[in-house]
């Protein structure tokens, strides 16, 4: 934007001049009073880990009554040790209930097994054209369109 009185690039301000707002640069600010002066640069963060996905393995019922035998834990032990109600332990056992990703790291640290896995990209499908960008309604009507014709 351009300062409003030296014609200068860069009127990162509003000031007040005689009851008028102007855009001005920094070199004008002090003309007049300072409404309202530029955005503070805000530091840049390391980008964003992306966090894998993970799921519950296969079988994980198998694999905590398997780990709590082999310890000898009885089921009520257990659950008193992780802070969880022993009939909700017994339904995720008989994977009647699917344990949340803070339980199963519970149960993983109490019983030294491994319950969650990534979950493999493979199965997304990609849906981008040569130039990166997304596709677009118009692009699955032309898709449509070549279906109908063959």
């Amino acid at each position: 934007m351009e300062c409003e009185i030296c014609g200068s690039e860069g009127a990162d301000y509003i000031i007040a001049v005689e009851g008028a707002k102007l855009f001005v640069c920094a070199e004008c600010s002090g003309s007049g009073k300072i409404v309202k002066g530029p955005a503070p640069k805000r530091e840049e963060s390391p980008p964003a880990r992306h966090k894998a996905e993970l799921e519950v393995a296969d079988g994980f019922g198998q694999l905590i009554a398997g780990a709590r035998k082999r310890m000898g834990l009885p089921l009520e032990v257990l659950a008193e040790r992780i802070n969880e109600k022993h009939s909700f332990l017994e339904r995720v056992e008989h994977e009647k209930t699917l344990p949340d990703e803070k339980l199963a790291r519970k149960l993983e640290k109490e019983l030294g097994i491994k319950l969650l896995q990534e979950v493999s990209s493979g199965a997304a499908v990609n849906a981008k054209d040569g130039q990166g960008k997304g596709m677009t309604l118009g692009d699955i009507l032309e898709i449509q369109k070549r279906k109908k014709r063959e």
